[in-house]
């Protein structure tokens, strides 16, 4: 499952709060003290109620004064094809075809607590919420008793809704094929439709709880790295990494099964002990004796069994500075996210940390945040970081941002991504990374994705006679090319400065087709166009600039690797493909596969970078119409020309 949406209501600085999440990277941003500890607290009370549990004067003082005692804490998710929800001992559930979603079609629960009594593990109250068929909102089916469905069923058939035939093919020992026949039978195409809104408590009939402990068993792994924490052997950012290792590890069947036969060893032992020991007691008290057996009352918890701990040079690790301490963080995050590729659980889990760049140097700082991104785009894993660091911020995509920016105490939405990013940019004070000397003699700015396609660019155009009779960009002085840092909040700081230069731009940007996140421009070229200037934005038809580099070429210089022009070509990943060959072929006793992700980056890197500045010297125009790419080209440095002119 990854989670959606977050709502607040009442808790501590927020009478209503909403927050929509990023299946992967989410990044929190605000001034200090406007409430990011508060959103991932509030999770950490929903999931575990452990680290941070619920207090008196978690209610907002506002409700409280006007008489409101409830808190409500509603998180929305969206159920994976591999989540598997058991209600009924063996029957898997289509949380969708029970009508178990709500009218979004996420799996919503929600949490409230009275205040107004005193706070107990009994006050705390769960609901699910759903979009259910209006005939059925006051009695939902699935909190119906096995002999009330069977009644039910009966009752299908002495109103001759279904067959004698159909009703013994109808399995009437489990509650789930009963119910999914009374949705068969029963409802109406219209029914169907007519839907409303119910909240299904979950602490009320057996039904329910079965069904609260099947969905808990599918809910995330909720683990929180806090920014502020004791100075002891327990310290969270020590214990953590180790305890997530514990938790996964016990998902392990082979775990699973050899602490099942200990557990059994110990239960024959314990009873040939008791057994013993009430044969001595029935020879002085046979009374007492018959009143007695060996019980194994309490299933054993290996979570707290097992305990880990750093230790070196004779200095135990709280007693290290907290820079040291925070690097063990840093490592863990980095180990897990090379093992992220070999590695699947049962379960996801999010990762929640407070203010990552806490006592780090500025490299270090980097090198957490890109494996934190990394490990954010494994399948089962989101990550919620929280920062003021325009550093940190500005290495992400605006879409991993949520802004908690108050005004007369209530969080600002947006509705335009320019406003947003404004204050985005305002809040953590993010400068423009761009060093633009002699600006006055510039006509027409070029604006790329990174340095290398900028070497791409130039080569292209010295190397073809065609394109630089349209426009010679070597020794331009008119021409300012400019690489603008991807598509993260430093490429917005980056647009907005050349927006108040009044400069012509020309924008092209990789399309990425075929990678997770195709496209990622286009939603920001109307900006781009209505900045008032003579601006042409490009994404390429080719999934990014090494696309471009005819297949011989790169044959020839890479020891004969296969490679054709195919469907596929525009989608291909050519830097990792080659990258790959290469290791191949390389000494090395590793497989692509064992090699560390910050190793195959390394390589990627290396490979993309002879493509760029060295290979694509050696494109001519017929590569490039053999590629179907020779008058793409020459738009682009028509298009430069045309902003060139003013």
């Amino acid at each position: 499952m990854k989670l959606k949406k977050l709502r607040l209501e009442n808790f501590r600085s927020y009478r209503k709060l909403d927050i929509n999440f990023d299946d992967n990277m989410n990044v929190i941003i605000g001034k200090n003290d406007v409430g990011k500890s508060t959103v991932m607290e509030a999770l950490e009370i929903f999931f575990n109620n452990d680290l941070v549990k619920l207090q008196q004067e978690d209610l907002n003082i506002f409700a409280k004064n006007e008489g409101v005692n409830t808190i409500k804490i509603k998180l929305s998710f969206k159920v994976e094809n591999t989540d598997t929800i058991v209600i009924d001992s063996s029957n898997p559930t289509d949380l969708k075809d029970e009508f178990l979603l709500d009218k979004n079609g996420l799996l919503t629960l929600f949490q409230e607590c009275d205040y107004s009594k005193p706070i107990t593990k009994a006050s705390i109250k769960y609901y699910l919420e759903c979009d259910y068929p209006s005939v059925w909102k006051d009695k939902p089916k699935i909190n119906l008793k096995i002999k009330d469905l069977q009644k039910e069923i009966k009752d299908l058939v002495d109103n001759e809704v279904i067959s004698e035939e159909t009703y013994d093919s109808i399995t009437k020992s489990a509650n789930a094929p009963m119910r999914q026949a009374l949705y068969r039978y029963l409802l109406e195409e219209e029914d169907k439709k007519d839907k409303t809104t119910i909240q299904i408590d979950l602490a009320k009939g057996d039904e329910s709880k079965r069904l609260k402990e099947s969905i808990d068993k599918n809910l995330p792994l909720y683990f929180l790295f806090q920014s502020d924490r004791a100075n002891k052997d327990s310290d969270d950012d020590v214990q953590n990494p180790l305890k997530i290792a514990i938790q996964k590890a016990l998902q392990s069947q082979e775990i699973k099964d050899k602490l099942d036969e200990v557990e059994q060893l110990m239960k024959e032992q314990i009873e040939l002990v008791g057994n013993s020991t009430l044969k001595k007691l029935q020879e002085m008290d046979s009374k007492i004796a018959s009143s007695l057996n060996p019980n194994y009352s309490k299933e054993p918890d290996w979570r707290s069994v097992f305990k880990f701990n750093f230790t070196g040079d004779g200095i135990p690790l709280n007693k290290r500075g907290s820079g040291v301490r925070r690097l063990v963080l840093l490592n863990y995050f980095r180990a897990e996210a090379d093992r992220k590729v070999n590695e699947r659980y049962n379960k996801s889990v999010i990762y929640a940390i407070e203010e990552p760049e806490t006592s780090q140097h500025p490299d270090y700082q980097q090198m957490l945040i890109e494996s934190l991104l990394e490990l954010a785009n494994h399948n089962d894993h989101q990550v919620l970081i929280t920062t003021h660091t325009p550093n940190i911020a500005k290495m992400v995509s605006l879409e991993n941002v949520i802004p908690l920016i108050k005004e007369d105490g209530e969080v600002i939405e947006f509705d335009y991504r320019d406003d947003l990013f404004s204050s985005i940019i305002s809040t953590l004070g993010i400068l423009p990374s761009l060093e633009i000397d002699h600006i006055s003699k510039v006509k027409c700015i070029v604006c790329l994705e990174g340095k290398l396609d900028v070497e791409f660019l130039l080569n292209v155009n010295e190397q073809i006679s065609e394109y630089k009779e349209i426009i010679d960009l070597k020794d331009n002085d008119e021409i300012l090319m400019i690489p603008m840092g991807g598509s993260t909040i430093q490429y917005w700081a980056n647009k907005n400065l050349l927006k108040k230069l009044q400069i012509n731009q020309v924008h092209i940007y990789d399309s990425d087709i075929g990678s997770p996140r195709p496209n990622k421009y286009s939603p920001y070229f109307e900006s781009i166009k209505n900045q008032g200037l003579n601006n042409f934005p490009f994404e390429t038809k080719k999934r990014e600039m090494e696309n471009y580099i005819h297949h011989e070429i790169i044959s020839n210089s890479y020891d004969s690797f296969p490679l054709v022009y195919d469907e596929n070509w525009n989608s291909l990943d050519l830097g990792e493909e080659v990258a790959k060959f290469v290791h191949g072929n390389s000494e090395s006793s590793k497989s692509w596969d064992e090699v560390s992700n910050e190793k195959k980056k390394e390589k990627i890197s290396k490979v993309k970078r002879r493509f760029n500045e060295d290979l694509s010297k050696q494109i001519t125009k017929q590569h490039l119409e053999e590629l179907e790419a020779f008058e793409e080209i020459k738009e682009w440095f028509e298009k430069i020309k045309e902003a060139s002119r003013g």
